[in-house]
């Protein structure tokens, strides 16, 4: 039971922690748990989607992959499907099957991190290891087409992050970050892991020299205030609140964004 003289603070950090969330859910998502998502040290590649699950789950997809199988439905429309499910595991699976002979390292890189948004959306522990081991075989295909590829070499390393030997992925950004301090998505992916290290500060510090690199990058303003909000720090979080709407096209999201901060300055 919590005493009356505090229930007030109490509804307000609520409000705040689930408007958060609803407003992060519409941002590509990475894992931010403290404890490894797979228990292993080293990643199978070989592994991938079960799909024989998903299709007794949902009768509908398994039509639509017995009529792709027969060719007579093409890539896209599975794509689309998926898509459409709010399967992006599913959409990531069949988007590498449409690009499987690409001879880019660009397209790799996009279907690697297909796979790797993908591990926000999913709480099954086969799924997600799919989803690693997935992600780490296009990354890995992206590197052996481009060695140049840095940012599937960031990527590659974040899924070495997730398993049970951490301090492999973490020494493969270290190492990147001695030539390549610059590049924006090793801030953020450093960012995201010093969160999960519980290092806020570090982590601030982080995504404010990517926001600098890249303005473009304003997702960032909803990261920091989901930060803020976790030190305790309202205003601040309200602050960046302020410039993620600002920057945002989505006229729904926007206003609830705007409502919920001034519901916040009501109080």
């Amino acid at each position: 039971m919590i005493p009356k003289k505090n229930s007030s603070l109490h509804v307000l950090l609520l409000v705040a922690f689930i408007s958060l969330v609803i407003i992060l859910s519409f941002l590509p998502k990475t894992p931010s748990n403290n404890k490894p998502i797979i228990n292993v040290s080293t990643i199978d590649t070989s592994l991938s989607l079960n799909i024989e699950l998903y299709k007794q789950q949902d009768k509908s997809i398994e039509e639509i992959i017995s009529k792709f199988q027969k060719q007579q439905l093409p890539i896209d429309s599975l794509i689309s499907s998926a898509i459409k499910k709010k399967q992006p595991a599913l959409m990531a699976y069949f988007e590498e099957i449409k690009y499987l002979n690409s001879p880019i390292d660009t397209v790799w890189y996009y279907l690697g991190k297909n796979y790797y948004n993908a591990l926000g959306f999913s709480s099954d522990a086969a799924e997600i290891e799919a989803l690693i081991s997935s992600a780490a075989r296009c990354f890995n295909k992206a590197i052996a087409l481009n060695e140049k590829n840095i940012n599937s070499k960031i990527m590659l390393a974040s899924c070495y992050v997730q398993t049970n030997n951490p301090m492999l992925g973490v020494q493969m950004l270290k190492e990147i970050e001695k030539t390549d301090s610059n590049n924006v998505l090793l801030q953020m992916q450093l960012a995201e892991f010093s969160i999960r290290s519980n290092q806020l500060d570090k982590a601030i510090q982080r995504y404010e020299k990517a926001i600098q690199l890249d303005s473009n990058k304003y997702e960032i303003y909803a990261y920091l205030s989901e930060i803020y909000m976790q030190k305790k720090d309202t205003l601040k979080s309200i602050q960046f609140l302020r410039k993620f709407a600002a920057k945002i096209s989505d006229t729904t999201l926007k206003n609830s964004i705007n409502h919920y901060i001034e519901s916040i300055n009501k109080h």
